[in-house]
């Protein structure tokens, strides 16, 4: 257990401040006979903001960590990736009709803008901060296997959601975002993606239609999933092979684009 300090302590700092900021906004709100859903988003925004001050305090990652750059087509068509593989996974969740426990919270999150600001910035930096940068990085290093880290802080990425919906989802998403970040070694892709995801989520929440659904066996929903699918594994091809030449190029000693160090393959 020791092995993986940084780890246990960042788990346990996410979780203390959670309680810590939540409970005392609850409480408040019961006492003024306030609804507590009204409350979620400012005591939400509080505790993600504190857990990265923390973690940033007690020097598990660098600020400069969470703009370093890439070049400007990676990170455009990891984009890209990112939206056809996380639309072709909502699809795939549709058979299941798995239940969204925590629908009406994140529905009364949109209607403030301490809600956008949670759900589709300090929320996802936090969590690529805590997953990727802390958590995989960790785990990858105890066990010297990077897809370990990956799987290990996708399943955890997972757990924490602790509704059915969003764990269906986040496992595939977090070993993408993982992938990512061991790809590119730059945190700046998975965090732009992660607030990718979450501002259409927000967006479609917000002004979507809510009675309308897809059906599975609706032919042009599984039109939808094909293209996600092969635009998904086209470009993860492009992005292995993209990686490959320019490793292969600066082993020959001939310049090549600047790219992460740490965390590559």
């Amino acid at each position: 257990m020791a092995k993986i300090k940084k780890t246990l302590i960042s788990l346990g700092i996410y979780l203390g401040l959670q309680i810590t900021v939540i409970v005392p906004f609850a409480i408040v709100a019961a006492a003024r006979n306030q609804n507590y859903l009204d409350i979620v988003a400012p005591a939400l925004l509080i505790a993600d903001a504190a857990v990265i001050l923390v973690l940033w305090a007690i020097k598990y990652y660098k600020f400069k960590e969470l703009v370093k750059s890439v070049p400007p087509r990676v990170l455009l068509l990891s984009l890209v990736l990112g939206f056809a593989t996380f639309y072709a996974i909502d699809i795939l969740s549709i058979p299941f009709n798995l239940p969204d426990i925590m629908g009406d919270t994140f529905a009364a999150m949109t209607k403030s803008f301490t809600g956008l600001l949670v759900i589709c910035i300090v929320g996802p930096v936090m969590e690529e901060i805590l997953m990727r940068r802390i958590i995989l990085t960790e785990i990858s290093e105890v066990t010297g296997k990077k897809w370990i880290g990956i799987i290990v802080s996708a399943a955890i990425f997972s757990i924490i959601h602790g509704n059915p919906i969003q764990m269906f989802f986040a496992m595939p998403a977090g070993i993408l975002l993982g992938w990512l970040y061991c790809r590119t070694g730059s945190l700046l892709v998975p965090i732009c993606v992660h607030i990718m995801n979450n501002t259409v989520s927000f967006i479609t929440m917000k002004f979507g239609d809510n009675d309308s659904t897809m059906e599975f066996s609706d032919k042009w929903t599984m039109v939808q999933l094909v293209l996600c699918l092969v635009v998904a594994v086209a470009l993860i091809i492009w992005m292995v092979t993209y990686y490959s030449r320019l490793q292969s190029d600066s082993s020959t000693g001939e310049p090549v684009e600047s790219i992460g160090t740490g965390n590559q393959d």
